[in-house]
């Protein structure tokens, strides 16, 4: 198909904005515009495209499934492989080992075109998980090839027993998959936003477009409207509700240049400039390579990048671009280089067998980032924390005691079980419950099984004969009463007493004599920075923050609260308290590195050996259970 430089500039008004909006550029990151909607007239450019050769080739009696898939092959792989591989390299030097364990991943995921089945369940685009984000932008390449596995069969259909209908075919798949978008994206909006089904539509915009009778007709005004109509949804699109009937805009708008635009109107003339028309011409690779230099400067810088970093960042992946345009792409797909067909599919099979094995090696913990070293000089290993969060021993078993709270119960489990033995879990992460109060400030489904807890503690308490109950908490939470959500304050303040009243309600409707043990709030390693958000690991390898070992013990997440508790059990016979504090704090300060080993693995939850220590300490304190 004869190039269209139209074509190749609007790429360029696709892919620029992506790029500033993953650059967190304002006007263009995240909450500021839909500069990703730039993938979604990719879409449209690229089902135009590849529909129209299929086609150029059936009417000349030359299509060939075999020389399809090759085209394909010489036009993604060789790129996408040089990719996956810097980003490798790169992730094994900076990312810690939980982040790179989602790395590998999406390694693994890209490398057989299915990342966007593993993003769909992991993640959400808009979200910032740091594992997982360096080859987020893959998606669309999975979405994409997976399209054409099926779609030149359809297309070979349609030629012989079809054709005349084949526009109106097209588009009213086109059409149901949009339907099936918009249905699903208000109750599985990362479903929606990731698979196949739901972003079809798009792609068969295009294809519908090349389908469509040729025509001499010109009509600029079209062109221009669909210009305005991308516009309109980089402006309008929203991170919010993405996919949504917004990203409608860009994709009528792109269909509508790819079909009307010419090299003499105005939107042809603006498109054909030859700076869009170099960019569009490097922006397959400009697309492959800003996602991870953005993610990875990111990962490395606390806060958000300064201007200049983030723009030689930008810089770079636009060098990059045009590298892989003239040095890899080019010479591929002119066959300078692997000019036979066995040489290119020894090269990217055998490349994306290595992404394949490389990424299973990391997720399987059998490869190990350079920062593993460090944590292992850390013990920064997080509590065990079994699965499920529920763990009651079979009938018939003793059970001395239960664990009730969230995953701050549920990370002194396994240590528990160790020393005291016999026990059983009630866990329900981020969930604060007793009876009358919560830590959830309104209706949701997660909240109406949070505040079920309290019910299923006194049940289990009573069907086994549990003699103890332990709780532990990450306590001074904001409060809310169970039946109207009015917000009663924070725990260790205003929400005092109804924490009490609780307290005294779970007490009541317990069987006499069951011992209850308060686990304070941990100090938490948070009061140390900001910076510590992610962990004391994560923290180090921020190229400018410091990583504090300790802080004031007057800071500590427990400082309120824990006095609170310890009051109500000297007031209350049958109730004693342990405050973690002892063990993790000393005198005036409060570590989160000791002795060379990191006490928490986290921003609040505990390094395995430190849970080991709290439940040591608190067995020896409040006795056996």
């Amino acid at each position: 198909m004869q190039q269209r430089r139209e074509i190749e500039g609007l790429r360029a008004l696709a892919v620029i904005p992506v790029v500033l909006f993953h650059a967190r550029i304002p006007g263009f990151g995240p909450g500021f515009g839909g500069g990703f909607a730039g993938v979604d007239v990719f879409f449209v450019i690229s089902g135009y495209l590849i529909t129209a050769t299929i086609l150029e080739n059936l009417a000349a009696g030359q299509f060939s499934l075999v020389a399809f898939y090759e085209r394909r092959a010489r036009r993604i792989l060789p790129a996408l492989l040089a990719v996956l591989i810097a980003s490798g390299v790169l992730a094994w030097a900076v990312l810690i080992p939980e982040d790179f364990r989602k790395f590998s991943q999406g390694l693994a995921s890209s490398g057989v075109f299915a990342s966007n089945l593993l993003f769909a369940q992991k993640t959400g685009y808009f979200d910032d998980d740091e594992g997982f984000r360096p080859l987020l932008h893959t998606w669309s390449l999975s979405v994409e090839e997976q399209f054409y596995i099926l779609f030149p069969a359809l297309i070979i259909v349609l030629w012989r027993f079809g054709r005349g209908r084949m526009p109106l075919i097209l588009a009213g798949l086109g059409v149901l998959s949009l339907g099936l978008c918009l249905a699903l994206a208000p109750s599985r909006q990362e479903w929606a936003f990731y698979l196949l089904p739901t972003r079809a539509w798009e792609l068969l915009a295009g294809a519908a477009c090349a389908a469509l009778p040729a025509t001499t007709r010109q009509r600029p005004a079209l062109a221009l409207s669909g210009l305005s109509l991308i516009f309109g949804g980089f402006i309008l699109a929203d991170a919010a509700t993405a996919p949504d009937w917004r990203l409608t805009l860009p994709v009528v708008g792109a269909a509508l240049v790819v079909r009307h635009a010419s090299p003499s109107d105005p939107a042809g003339r603006l498109l054909g400039a030859g700076p869009l028309v170099a960019i569009g011409g490097a922006s397959y690779g400009i697309y492959l390579w800003h996602n991870p230099l953005l993610a990875f400067l990111g990962y490395v810088w606390w806060g958000t990048p300064p201007l200049l970093l983030t723009g030689l960042a930008i810089a770079l992946s636009f060098l990059l671009g045009f590298a892989s345009l003239h040095l890899v792409e080019r010479p591929i797909r002119a066959r300078r280089w692997l000019g036979s067909r066995q040489s290119l599919a020894w090269f990217c099979g055998g490349g994306l067998v290595l992404a394949l094995a490389a990424g299973l090696a990391g997720h399987l913990e059998r490869l190990l980032p350079a920062s593993a070293a460090r944590r292992n000089a850390l013990l920064a290993y997080p509590a065990a924390l079994p699965e499920p969060a529920t763990s009651i021993p079979a009938s018939g078993q003793p059970v001395r005691y239960l664990l009730y709270g969230d995953s701050h119960a549920r990370q002194y489990f396994t240590a528990l079980n160790q020393r005291a033995a016999h026990g059983a879990m009630l866990t329900d992460a981020g969930c604060f419950a007793l009876p009358g109060v919560t830590n959830y400030a309104g209706a949701t489904l997660a909240a109406t099984e949070c505040m079920t807890q309290p019910d299923a503690l006194v049940r289990l308490v009573r069907e086994r004969g549990i003699g103890t109950v332990i709780l532990a908490h990450r306590w001074d939470r904001i409060l809310f009463e169970q039946d109207s959500f009015r917000r009663i304050g924070q725990a260790s303040t205003r929400g005092r007493a109804a924490l009490e009243a609780g307290l005294d309600r779970l007490r009541a409707t317990l069987p006499e004599g069951t011992r209850i043990v308060l686990v304070g709030n941990v100090p938490t390693a948070a009061p140390a920075g900001v910076a510590m958000a992610g962990g004391y690991l994560r923290c180090l390898a921020y190229i400018n923050a410091t990583c504090p070992a300790a802080f004031p013990a007057e800071l500590a997440e427990g400082h309120r609260i824990n006095p609170v508790l310890a009051d109500y059990a000297a007031r209350h016979q049958g109730v004693s308290f342990f405050d973690p504090a002892t063990v993790l704090c000393a005198g005036d300060r409060c570590d989160v590195v000791r002795d060379g080993h990191a006490l928490y693995v986290d921003d609040t939850h505990l390094t395995r050996r430190s849970a080991d220590a709290v439940v040591a300490r608190m067995v020896q304190a409040t006795g056996r259970f």
